[in-house]
């Protein structure tokens, strides 16, 4: 009987051992290292932006940025995009839906001071508020509300539905800082897309910002 139960309880502990999702690390920057749990599939993880996300910033970009390219020597609207696109260190995608997160750490300029809770606030503000300047969208809500964020002594979080090209978005941006960088989390997809909603919800609840490890 106590070797049958022991059987039991070893068995109950290998199953939970197994289903435990190991947290994926990327450096994003020398010296800092983000975590997170593994994305639920479709979703996929990369430091180069997808295709899809390429073309559609492609073929909404304006004559002003076109022009600037051309000066760069850059002719293509797609290479254009891909430029703009790689300044951010990483990419979290659904390839089905197009939902997708990008992932943005800006250091402090020489001489800039690191940012207060009121000024993360602001800044946050700042975002919903663009939202409705922004070419392609229509009739903006958003709303702003703290979040944690492991590793961060402050972060803002805002939610905004909106029409983008008339098609039904949702947006949720996360700012805030560590490491001595501006950090954004910007996630963009369609409306209401429960369940890349659910993924990223997941995401935020694991993600963590720490020294690397070199």
């Amino acid at each position: 009987m106590k070797n049958r139960w022991f059987c039991c309880l070893l068995l109950a502990l290998l199953l939970a051992v197994s289903n435990m999702a190991v947290a994926a690390g990327y450096e994003v920057r020398p010296g800092i290292e983000i975590s997170f749990e593994p994305l639920a599939l479709p979703w996929q993880v990369s430091k180069d932006p997808p295709d899809f996300l390429i073309q559609e910033r492609a073929a909404h970009l304006h004559a002003a940025q076109l022009e600037a390219a051309r000066k760069a020597g850059i002719d293509s609207p797609e290479e254009a995009a891909r430029q703009m696109l790689k300044a951010e260190e990483l990419f979290l995608f659904n390839p089905e839906s197009g939902a997708h997160l990008m992932i943005d750490f800006s250091p402090l300029r020489e001489g800039e001071a690191p940012p207060s809770t009121g000024t993360l606030k602001a800044s946050a503000s700042y975002a919903a508020e663009d939202l409705k300047g922004e070419e392609g969208i229509e009739g903006a809500k958003s709303k702003i509300g703290k979040i944690r964020i492991k590793g961060t002594k402050a972060a803002y979080r805002v939610d905004a539905d909106f029409l983008m090209h008339g098609k039904a978005t949702r947006f949720i941006g996360v700012i805030t800082f560590g490491r001595d960088h501006w950090i954004y989390l910007y996630y963009t997809g369609p409306h209401p897309g429960l369940e890349d909603l659910a993924v990223v919800s997941r995401f935020l609840e694991g993600f963590s910002i720490a020294p690397g490890k070199n």
